[in-house]
């Protein structure tokens, strides 16, 4: 199988010069892919609680699935001495200029590794040897795609699982595909607080459907509900960041109106979201 340090032509004396950032979130490990697929994984990877890119390169390897990477690009550290920085929600940590290279830069976003990482370190330097598991070095292609992974392609209604920021990036850019696909079903769908695990069932059965309810929601976050209007009241407006959307059931655009309620109101009895979730009726 081909090395990965091999298609992006790194050659064993230089990988001194290289770290490799396993890219995961703390809460979400998917947070850096859907970061990666709304065009900010740069900012998101800059900032780092620790000083953690101590080397002139940084290979970004960003969590797709179990043991499944894909492939960022190559970054230069072009500040060694990082600057401390705070974030609104009293984050601290460090910010870092990196600069993309030209390495491969056609394969990012295109490339996927298979890498089982049996150690704790997300920064090893790219010679180590762990005590157990295969060697950064030796991280081999898993498969490579034609073109690069895109929030530009709807992939299915069973397949919708974003965050509040990828849905506003969406409904912002009026990305065709998924505009087309939310305007032309009536349906149900799921808002998850992924810090609580509370969920909110809700229905979109009005002009453009889906697209229309979640175009509200992604202008504020709560859309004029008033269970999530009251949470962001409470925990401040960023908290929307901590929400993700769902489709539990997409109907026929004739029918009628009774009955997507009627099917809301059976998603709410199945999930309890009226004791234990953040329906109040």
């Amino acid at each position: 199988m081909i090395k990965l340090v091999d298609i992006l032509n790194i050659e064993n004396a230089d990988y001194s010069k290289y770290k490799i950032h396993f890219a995961t979130g703390a809460t979400n490990k998917k947070e850096p892919y859907n970061k990666f697929l709304i065009n900010e994984f740069d900012e998101w990877q800059a900032d780092q609680t620790n000083k953690n890119f101590s080397r002139e390169y940084v290979i970004s390897l960003i969590y797709y699935d179990k043991d499944i990477w894909l492939f960022g690009g190559i970054y230069k550290v072009t500040n060694q001495t990082p600057q401390p920085i705070s974030h609104n929600d009293g984050w601290s940590g460090w910010h870092y200029d990196l600069t993309l290279t030209d390495n491969q830069k056609d394969l990012i976003g295109r490339i996927f590794v298979y890498y089982k990482k049996e150690y704790r370190a997300s920064y090893p330097n790219l010679e180590l040897q762990p005590t157990n598991g295969i060697k950064p070095a030796d991280i081999c292609i898993s498969s490579i795609l034609d073109k690069r992974v895109t929030i530009n392609d709807f992939n299915g209604f069973d397949n919708v699982n974003i965050s509040y920021q990828t849905l506003k990036h969406i409904i912002e850019n009026n990305i065709t595909t998924w505009k087309s696909a939310l305007s032309n079903v009536k349906g149900i769908y799921l808002i998850v607080d992924t810090l609580t695990g509370k969920q909110y069932v809700g229905s979109a059965y009005g002009e453009d459907c889906i697209w229309q309810r979640w175009s509200e929601y992604a202008k504020n976050g709560h859309g004029g509900n008033i269970e999530l209007k009251e949470i962001l009241q409470n925990n401040g407006t960023d908290y929307k960041n901590n929400f993700k959307y769902s489709i539990l059931e997409v109907c026929n655009m004739n029918l009628g109106n009774d009955y997507i309620i009627g099917r809301e109101t059976y998603w709410k009895e199945v999930l309890v979201t009226r004791k234990f979730g953040m329906n109040s009726n």
